[in-house]
């Protein structure tokens, strides 16, 4: 997903950072799902956002390391533009389930980070081990037969 962010901007020029780098990289894999808010609040949901899924409902919420409804092992990373959703508001939207996925780019809610510890596992290890086989790299890889 490509994103613009304003440096500067006086009355003749504007300075603007372009980033066009990828989150999802190589040999990805989708499926659909819905999206639910379950923040208390108008809540914005970025692509890259690790979401896990209600075991009750089968709706898709992002990881929580203390939730305990089953959200908070990951099953995929939201593809879908931005997403704003009010409270309780729910859209289908659709999720990354395999292939090569940019690390840095993985958006986490809250205080979680990569490390954090859930069931005996980091977030980073979970990730792989939860879903069909995304893996973390961190950018394109240059191991092909071509890259002399």
């Amino acid at each position: 997903m490509s994103k613009a962010t304003e440096i500067s901007k006086t009355s003749n020029t504007l300075h603007t950072d372009y980033d066009v780098s990828k989150i999802f990289v190589f040999s990805n894999r989708y499926e659909g799902g819905t999206l639910l808010n379950a923040s208390g609040g108008v809540k914005t949901f970025e692509p890259g956002t690790l979401m896990g899924r209600v075991t009750a409902s089968g709706k898709l919420v992002p990881v929580a390391s203390a939730a305990v409804d089953g959200s908070q092992f990951p099953v995929g990373i939201l593809k879908t533009s931005v997403v704003d959703l009010a409270d309780t508001g729910e859209k289908t939207v659709n999720i990354c389930i395999a292939g090569d996925v940019v690390e840095s780019k993985v958006v986490l809610d809250g205080a979680d980070t990569m490390d954090t510890i859930i069931d005996a596992r980091p977030i980073k290890d979970r990730i792989a081990a939860d879903t069909m086989g995304i893996k973390l790299v961190d950018s394109f890889e240059l191991t092909g037969v071509d890259n002399a």
